[in-house]
């Protein structure tokens, strides 16, 4: 085989495509909000970008919105503004900040690869050049959509998707034992110096 591809490897390649992101997926806007609009407490929390990766700091509102401005349970998310990323909602009905967008996949796509494919160094090294604002860097919605996502079959996205959750899980696994070790090593440490 040429260049050391194996056969495997190339039967493999002809099945795949190139598909842009908007052909498989819908990309939307979350809402906008003005100061007025957030409350201490109320009916839906707002999710935002500091939510969306470590702030425990919630606000509120009591907006109805169209059906499309309120993630759920298992919908995959994208934060596009200062920090970036895809995320599975997991928790309670949401709405979601402009800064957010959600991705309503379609059939030639498994929401979970194209969730791991949106943390690939391919896909970063397809927008890093092109971030924009002197402030706060974010990605231009077009931006987003016009990305190229290489597609296996769906069979093959579903195998990938449980080959990286099954590696992902060990790796959690890992990093907790080396945690816990890390503690008593210091608890054993402290212990001695008293000693």
């Amino acid at each position: 085989m040429p260049n050391g591809i194996s056969k495997n490897e190339e039967m493999m390649k002809k099945d795949w495509t190139i598909k842009k992101l908007n052909e498989i997926c819908r990309v939307i806007n979350g809402r906008a909000y003005s100061e007025e609009e957030f409350f201490q407490s109320g009916k839906y929390k707002v999710l935002r970008v500091g939510n969306f990766f470590t702030n425990n700091k919630w606000y509120y509102s009591n907006l109805e919105l169209d059906k499309d401005k309120y993630c759920e349970e298992g919908d995959l998310l994208y934060a596009w503004s200062a920090s970036f990323g895809p995320k599975i909602w997991h928790g309670e009905k949401v709405i979601y900040h402009y800064h957010i967008w959600k991705l309503e996949t379609n059939n030639y796509v498994d929401k979970y690869y194209l969730y791991w494919w949106l943390q690939s160094e391919n896909m970063i090294k397809q927008f890093s050049s092109d971030l924009h604002g002197a402030t706060m860097h974010h990605i231009t919605k077009s931006l987003m959509e016009s990305l190229d996502v290489p597609l296996p079959p769906l069979e093959e996205q579903k195998r990938i998707v449980a080959v990286l959750d099954k590696k992902f899980a060990q790796i959690e696994t890992l990093k907790t034992a080396a945690e816990k070790n890390l503690q008593n090593t210091k608890q054993l440490f402290h212990a001695e110096l008293e000693k």
